[in-house]
């Protein structure tokens, strides 16, 4: 078994190199180049961006903190702290052609979020992280924040990571993500026999205990596109030689 883990996460990098090119939040398929360069810009707008990443499709959450600049006319937190409120915020956000599908509980999350960081962060987003590059306590912070659930809290910390290229230590408390098509993929092939975050997690840290989190894109992107809920492709999945319910444990590697 062990050699098994250990091939199949060779494979899983492999194809995260490849896949994070079209799947990565700043990739060309998921925003226009200023809404990419304005995240780059400012850590301010990742946190809003993911704040925002909830019950709508990503590229919709994270094109929010610039489309947010534009109405306010600036993207300043201390002057939003100053001259908005939440209800000001959500007549902002759901100005036709609305900015998010719940503009009411995102002004409310956002505006929080933004005095959180003036108070306590100095207004810069960025000293959550800036002398603590634990990935553990990066994530703990970012869960204060409301509307930032513990798995979200792990996404972003995720996402600073592999996508923004920010170096944090202590990546293997990173937990692979509790996504559907992860799920979905676990069972089907045989690394899990149980469809809880836990055993989907534990599972995770025996293929890659250095940083589970990183198994997320490339288990994805196959959920996604080839291990389908019906009329799985497997004949085409990058996977499929590490299936144990399509080839018997230990066959061919």
């Amino acid at each position: 078994m062990e050699k098994y883990y250990e091939q199949l996460n060779t494979k899983c990098k492999e194809v995260a190199k490849e896949v994070i090119k079209d799947n990565s939040i700043l990739s060309d398929n998921m925003l226009e180049r200023e809404e990419r360069d304005f995240l780059l810009s400012d850590w301010n707008a990742f946190l809003i961006g993911l704040i925002s990443d909830q019950s709508v499709k990503a590229e919709m959450a994270w094109r929010l903190p610039y489309s947010l600049s534009k109405r306010l006319g600036y993207f300043d937190f201390d002057r939003i702290v100053k001259e908005q409120s939440v209800e000001s915020l959500e007549t902002i956000i759901k100005e036709k052609p609305a900015l998010h599908r719940y503009p009411k509980k995102m002004a409310e999350y956002i505006f929080f979020a933004i005095k959180k960081v003036v108070e306590e962060y100095d207004s810069k987003v960025e000293n959550i992280w800036k002398n603590d590059l634990d990935a553990e306590h990066v994530a703990d912070k970012l869960e204060e924040f409301k509307g930032i659930s513990h798995k979200k809290a792990a996404l972003g910390t995720l996402l600073l990571v592999r996508d923004f290229g920010v170096t944090l230590n202590n990546l293997s408390c990173i937990d692979i993500a509790y996504d559907v098509h992860v799920r979905r993929i676990f069972l089907r092939m045989g690394l899990t026999e149980k469809d809880n975050i836990k055993d989907v997690t534990a599972s995770a840290k025996k293929i890659c205990n250095e940083f589970p989190g990183s198994l997320t894109l490339p288990f994805w992107v196959a959920g996604r596109e080839y291990c389908r809920p019906t009329n799985p492709n497997c004949e085409e999945c990058y996977l499929s030689r590490f299936c144990m319910k399509k080839t018997e444990l230990g066959k061919d590697l």
